[in-house]
Parts: structure tokens; sequence; C-alpha cells
């Protein structure tokens, strides 16, 4: 298995990442756990996060076949920014488990230390990292075939309406259309995808 200190169990229909707050592991949120943090055992998840490292072999990998997966030329912007989603979801086409570990827990100095705004700010790319990510889950699903078992929201078939909601649903209080919050937000997207 590939082993990280942070990583997320997919949930269907997600359409927000978050890392911090654990009462928010639930729709329409993925939530990231941490090793030490909030995960004190070994976890199997299906995304691992690199920004704490990311264990793997090479064996893991075809490097031609990953190459080519990650100089495709049509392979869009949000997905091309999501390098989680994308080593994440060529290990499952693969077959090779993904696993969250707790750092050593005999020294309690050793827990893992997380910039709490670093963590929800994305600056790869225009999208919001919650936009990326359900790129990412989507594109990869249709090309590797893998999460068959998951319906994941294609960012790219909202309305631009739909697509203030998800801003707004994310806390970006400027694209909440006049009168909304992130609440009703949430309500009014989940009522325009029929969940």
């Amino acid at each position: 298995s590939a082993v990280a200190f942070s990583g997320a169990s997919l949930r269907n229909n997600f359409r927000q990442i978050r890392h911090s707050r654990e009462r928010l592991d639930r729709h329409p949120n993925m939530y990231f756990r941490v090793g030490g943090v909030d995960c004190h055992s070994d976890r199997n998840v299906d995304i691992v996060q690199g920004f704490m490292g990311v264990i793997v072999r090479l064996s893991f990998f075809d490097v031609q076949e990953f190459v080519d997966l990650m100089s495709d030329k049509v392979l869009p912007l949000g997905v091309r920014k999501s390098d989680d989603w994308l080593i994440s979801g060529y290990l499952e086409s693969r077959g090779i488990g993904r696993v969250l570990v707790p750092p050593h827990l005999t020294n309690i100095n050793n827990k893992p230390q997380m910039n709490p705004i670093a963590s929800e700010t994305n600056a790869l790319s225009s999208y919001g990292m919650h936009e990326n990510s359900m790129r990412a889950a989507v594109y990869m699903k249709e090309q590797l075939g893998i999460w068959s078992n998951y319906t994941f929201t294609n960012a790219s078939s909202l309305t631009e309406e739909m697509m203030d909601l998800l801003y707004c649903e994310a806390g970006l209080a400027a694209r909440c259309p006049k009168g909304e919050s992130r609440i009703s937000a949430t309500k009014l997207l989940d009522e325009g995808l029929a969940l």
C-alpha cells in the first residue's frame, strides 16, 4: 500500500473539501483526516494527500503508462492541478491500496502541525480546491474505469447559477446570490441536483 499522513475516503456527490473540524465529515463535504490529529490508527483511504508526504514503491507504477496519463493533452486544468487525485486514482486502477497512518505516537510533540489557512487554500489554479477535486474525481472515474460504486457531481455540467451556489457553499460570500447563505446554498444545490 501507499502510505500517507493525510487522506480521505470518497463520498457520493461531495462538493466541498474539509481539513479541520471533524464535525464537518458529512454531506456535502469530503473530509481529509490527518494521522495523529483526528486519526489515531491505520485507516484505508481512497485519496492520499501529499502535503505531509506519501510513501510509494516504484513498482506500483508502470512508468510509461503513468507518464502518458499525466501528459494527456486533453487533461483539464483543474484535473492537471490535482496531483493527489491523479496519483490516488492511478494507484486505484492498479489495485494498490492507500493507507493513512498516524506518526509515532509515543512523543506527543510528534503530531503533524497544519497551518489552518494553508490547509484550506488552493493556489494551483483559478478553480477552488473543491472544484478541482470534483473535476478530478469525474475525470479519473471516466478515464480509468475506477470508483464505479460512487456517484460524483460533474462541476463541468453545472450552470453559472449553480457554480455561484457551489462557491457560496464553500464560504466565498462574494459568490452568494442575494439573500443566500452557505446553508441555503447547500439546500438549493441538493434540490437542483436532485440529491
